[in-house]
């Protein structure tokens, strides 16, 4: 970063941020974020002293709850979900570390381990090895077709030890821009049904995938609706463009109200040994926000509006590669979701990946 910071080109392009910007290289305010920061400074009431609760406000937590897992979801309604403020994705994964490592039954008999796609996150191993809990990697991308490896996926899933822990994206992943389709959520359903796997879904990228936040957050849903066991790691960076904010939310799906109290219970005490209360403009930002019909509203255009110029610009770099006549069969971008292309080809020297690194 300091070499391209110090490089004079006028050409140049920054490739290493997951961050959405305009055009003009800026990164993009959401107009529903501005108003809602104007209702938030006009408010007499707004003050900078500590907030009540360690993990959020209740009604930032509530809000996130619904949008994550819908309105009409029983764990809603029975309310088993417990949840934190975090600092952003990362924060949450590395609360959900902590608090698996120290109270997921399946981990006390055997060294506690996680399972994570060949090609995600390179912080994804890092936040889980730093706590001592191991990392191992699964088949995931296929060099061939530059898409998805579903079937290595599914077989490797099959064949892990019976309540394993695996590390997935919801949508639009990173760094690969593949993302299993619905029918094949549905399969890998099934298959941690069978095996008794817990997923860990990271939702850093919600709507990015499809521009539509149900679409995205289908496979989500899917394992809550099957019982499967499900913890949720998710960020406001990128959908509300709150990137310096840092405002995340952990979720964990209980078994009852009364597990889902005493699991919150402990995330108040990891907050209070860790960060003390969180951060609290962001939040009432996306509170305020989730809360209000018309912001919402005009939240969720503006979500389909950045997805719809994240395809239309891999259609323009794609056209304009083949323009140019440059060797290779360049669908791969249109194909891919998201904000990340994965640009890797299958050579006669290359049939594996050894480490999640070369991205390109």
């Amino acid at each position: 970063m300091d070499q391209f910071r110090n490089d004079h080109a006028a050409t140049k392009t920054d490739l290493m941020m997951g961050v959405y910007k305009t055009d003009e290289g800026k990164a993009h305010v959401l107009s529903s974020v501005k108003k809602a920061k104007e209702r938030l400074f006009a408010d007499p009431s707004w003050h900078h002293d500590y907030r009540e609760s360690l993990i959020g406000s209740k009604a930032f937590r509530e809000a996130s709850i619904r949008l994550f897992f819908g309105d009409k979801s029983s764990v809603v309604r029975d309310k088993r979900v417990a949840s934190m403020q975090t600092l952003g994705a990362t924060g949450a994964c590395h609360s959900a570390a902590v608090l698996l490592r120290d109270h997921y039954a399946p981990w006390k008999s055997k060294p506690p381990c996680v399972y994570i796609p060949q090609q995600s996150w390179t912080n994804h191993a890092f936040v889980f090895t730093s706590l001592n809990i191991g990392a191992s990697f699964l088949p995931y991308y296929d060099p061939i077709t530059c898409g998805l490896g579903f079937t290595t996926l599914k077989a490797a899933i099959y064949d892990l030890p019976p309540e394993s822990v695996i590390v997935f994206q919801t949508g639009a992943q990173n760094p690969t821009g593949c993302d299993p389709s619905q029918e094949q959520w549905e399969q890998l359903a099934s298959v941690f049904k069978e095996r008794g796997h817990l997923a860990l879904f990271d939702a850093a990228y919600p709507g990015f995938a499809s521009g539509d936040m149900e679409e995205d957050l289908h496979c989500l849903r899917l394992f809550v609706n099957l019982d499967i066991p499900v913890v949720l790691a998710a960020t406001y960076g990128k959908c509300f463009g709150l990137y310096c904010e840092r405002v995340g939310i952990l979720s964990i799906v209980a078994p009852d109200q009364d597990i889902r109290e005493r699991v919150e219970v402990q995330m108040r005490l990891l907050a209070r040994s860790e960060s003390g209360p969180m951060p609290d403009f962001g939040s009432t930002i996306v509170e305020n926000i989730l809360n209000d019909h018309d912001l919402e509203s005009q939240w969720r255009e503006e979500v389909r509006e950045m997805a719809g110029e994240l395809r239309n610009r891999r259609m323009e770099l794609k056209k304009k590669l083949d323009a140019l006549g440059t060797p290779g069969d360049w669908s791969c971008i249109t194909n891919q979701k998201g904000m990340f292309t994965f640009i890797i080809f299958a050579t006669s020297t290359m049939s594996t990946f050894s480490s999640p690194e070369g991205y390109l």
